[in-house]
């Protein structure tokens, strides 16, 4: 009997078409290396009035896990095991303590390719992961 333990793969999941990359690639990736994906979306909320945050914050999270649901479907499909996890705040910060806490050993991230001023002005999530978490990361162009 094996004590190997089952490798973890974190994937960031938003609904784009960079995430669908970086879900392509960790579903290719899991399947090589026997691994189990965790896909993971951040909701961030920002509002000033408590009662408009709070209804927001149920929306988004309503629309994150139907999607979520979606992707297990498509794992399932693949033969790939899927979890999924929603947290709430900035999606570098969260996603990078998340996958160090929980012992990652990879996350794939699709990056969204912003250059120049757009980028430093918006800053980059798959640039923060990267810069942020102990966690090996993949970026998927």
């Amino acid at each position: 009997m094996s004590s190997q333990k089952t490798p973890k793969i974190l994937v960031a999941i938003d609904i784009n078409t960079f995430s669908d990359k970086g879900l392509k690639a960790a579903i290719k990736f899991a399947k090589f290396m026997n691994a189990e994906i965790t896909g993971v979306n951040v909701v961030e909320v920002r509002a000033t009035l408590a009662s408009t945050v709070i209804n927001y914050k149920k929306f988004l999270t309503g629309k994150a896990e139907k999607f979520l649901d979606s992707i297990n479907k498509k794992c399932e499909k693949e033969g790939v095991k899927f979890n999924s996890k929603i947290l709430y705040g900035s999606p570098s910060t969260e996603i990078s303590k998340f996958a160090d806490q929980k012992k990652f050993d990879l996350i794939v991230i699709g990056a969204r390719g912003l250059t120049g001023l757009k980028s430093a002005i918006m800053g980059s999530t798959s640039n923060g992961i990267v810069h942020k978490s102990k966690t090996s990361v993949l970026v998927i162009k």
